[in-house]
């Protein structure tokens, strides 16, 4: 893990956050007031930290409007392209962040392994519960035809008109 920041060791982000943003100080000005406060801190320290904060303010941007998009995606389907959906981000966040590692410094580099496991294990399940789903639809579809044709054997104009709307039925969202 890499050292830790001045402006974080003496718990100043937020403050000097405050100053730039709400009080449009510069970056000179903050270092120059927290030093007439008697905090030893560098203009380069402030800089740092303002420019960190504006790095996690656009991942938290970014991050939001792709959560707004698979909202939209996946509002009208079923639960499964919600969780699918859901673990296909959660896996491309852990490919991401696995390409910056350039050593393990974990305290248990096994649970990094576990998770990964445990996200590739609820794709697969997914997927099952996805065709066992679409399998029963499609049996209870041809169930219902029929029923019907049993039922309308005396009708047969009825029992066409009605075999030809439970034909055409998608799942709700496809």
């Amino acid at each position: 893990m890499g050292r830790r920041s001045k402006a974080d060791l003496l718990d100043l982000v937020d403050r000097i956050l405050e100053l730039y943003t709400r009080d449009h100080r510069t970056i000179k000005e903050i270092a120059k007031q927290l030093q007439d406060e008697g905090i030893d801190i560098s203009r380069e320290a402030v800089r740092r930290s303002l420019k960190s904060s504006r790095e996690i303010a656009a991942d938290l941007v970014k991050t939001t409007e792709e959560a707004r998009v698979m909202i939209d995606v996946v509002r009208n389907n079923p639960n499964t392209d919600i969780a699918e959906a859901v673990t296909t981000r959660f896996a491309g966040l852990l490919l991401r962040e696995s390409q910056n590692i350039d050593a393990l410094e974990f305290d248990d580099p096994s649970e990094a392994i576990l998770a990964a496991g445990r996200l590739a294990n609820a794709q697969a399940k997914l997927a099952s519960v996805r065709l066992k789903y679409q399998a029963g639809y499609e049996a209870a579809k041809k169930a219902v035809l029929d029923a019907l044709k049993v039922e309308l054997a005396s009708d047969q104009d009825l029992a066409s008109r009605l075999a030809a709307v439970v034909s055409g039925l998608k799942p709700e969202g496809k």
